[in-house]
């Protein structure tokens, strides 16, 4: 497909973007003037795009012009449709906003024009179900227009509205959200042709029912016989009948896997319990390296690591420096980084996650390897 421009999700862009490089580990992301866009050069992995949490669009040759004015911008899509033209299909005008858009710029009549240039050139626009369908996009922070060929039709929904945790069957209130599990599956292992996902402590089940509904192959496991029958209800309800769940100590993952499934893993997530105590006695520290102890064992790639902190302001723009990172509720950070480095893991960034007013979640990426 070549170059391609993708437009982010709000809720939280740093952590999108580190998912698109996660997703296209072999490609050049590079980051545009708002923090919800970037651009992306690749060969291959269309399905990626589809099972991403941060994605909201992808704009195929997509171009990003600062905002100037209206005859401007209408003379720049129409050189961009004489390079790329309909070819002969259906299409639409698909228009959307960033935070206010621009302001004195109508995207509504902005869209009426384009579709006016397409019909000048002989498309035929259908607004019901087009065959193709032209993106324009508004962005308030950089000032800018985006323009082109959406894939998909998009801006996609978030799905992921429909599978909060608060519906399934088997619910917990630490449950995480779907958007942030699917994130932070996507985060640690990659492009589906990778490998394996592994949730060595899966509860209600919410990382493997990310990691499956997505195309992976997972291991959900818990200690925990009530969490695993829940977990295997919650991922039915979701639309599954595959039963990824065994019984297992998170400190000792290799005696409860398959056979098969003792070094098939890419990437490993952990959202370990508090509040609860999974393990028995053993206190919370002692149970988190003895899980990266295990987990290390086991898998060949990424680590996503969510923890609880102390509430901070959010900063949904790029990762944590050091000295903006929240106080962890267990551990400091240099005790934290000395147990990464100790049990074979690489700490690579740390992004804040706001949960309410009395706690956060840091969500801390980390790999096997050094990374460049």
């Amino acid at each position: 497909m070549g170059e391609c421009i993708v437009s982010l999700r709000g809720w939280h862009p740093a952590l999108a973007r580190a998912e698109v490089s996660a997703l296209f580990p072999n490609e050049m992301v590079k980051a545009l003037s708002s923090p919800r866009l970037a651009q992306l050069t690749f060969s291959e992995g269309v399905e990626e795009f589809s099972i991403s949490a941060g994605i909201e669009a992808v704009f195929t040759n997509g171009i990003n012009e600062d905002w100037v004015d209206e005859q401007l911008l209408l003379g720049q899509v129409k050189q961009y449709l004489e390079q790329y033209p309909h070819g002969h299909s259906s299409c639409a005008v698909h228009a959307w906003k960033h935070g206010q858009g621009i302001e004195g710029c109508s995207r509504t009549g902005l869209a009426g024009m384009i579709g006016g240039i397409l019909s000048r050139m002989g498309a035929t626009i259908d607004l019901e179900k087009p065959e193709r369908s032209f993106g324009l996009l508004l962005d308030e922070y950089s000032q800018s227009v985006t323009f082109g060929w959406l894939l998909n039709h998009g801006p996609k929904g978030d799905s992921s509205i429909e599978r909060r945790a608060s519906r399934r069957p088997f619910f917990k209130p630490v449950s995480l959200e779907p958007r942030l599990a699917r994130l932070a599956v996507n985060l640690a292992c990659g492009p589906l042709s990778a490998g394996a996902c592994l949730d060595p402590m899966t509860g209600t089940g919410g990382f493997t029912i990310e990691a499956v509904l997505s195309g992976r192959s997972a291991i959900g496991m818990d200690l925990n016989e009530e969490m695993i029958q829940g977990a295997k209800k919650n991922l039915e309800w979701a639309g599954s009948q595959l039963n990824p769940f065994v019984q297992g100590d998170a400190t000792n993952i290799k005696a409860a896997l398959p056979k098969d499934k003792s070094n098939a893993f890419t990437g490993v997530v952990l959202d370990p319990p508090y509040g609860r105590n999974s393990q028995g006695s053993m206190d919370y520290p002692d149970l988190l390296q003895k899980t990266l102890v295990s987990a290390r064992e086991v898998v060949d790639g990424g680590l996503v690591l969510i923890l609880p902190t102390e509430p901070r302001s959010e900063l949904l723009t790029r990762p944590l420096e050091m000295d903006e990172r929240p106080s962890l509720k267990h551990h400091a950070w240099d005790t934290l980084e000395g147990m990464l480095d100790q049990t074979g893991w690489f700490y690579q960034n740390a992004w804040y996650v706001s949960v309410h007013g009395s706690l956060g979640r840091v969500l801390i990426y980390a790999t096997t390897v050094p990374q460049d």
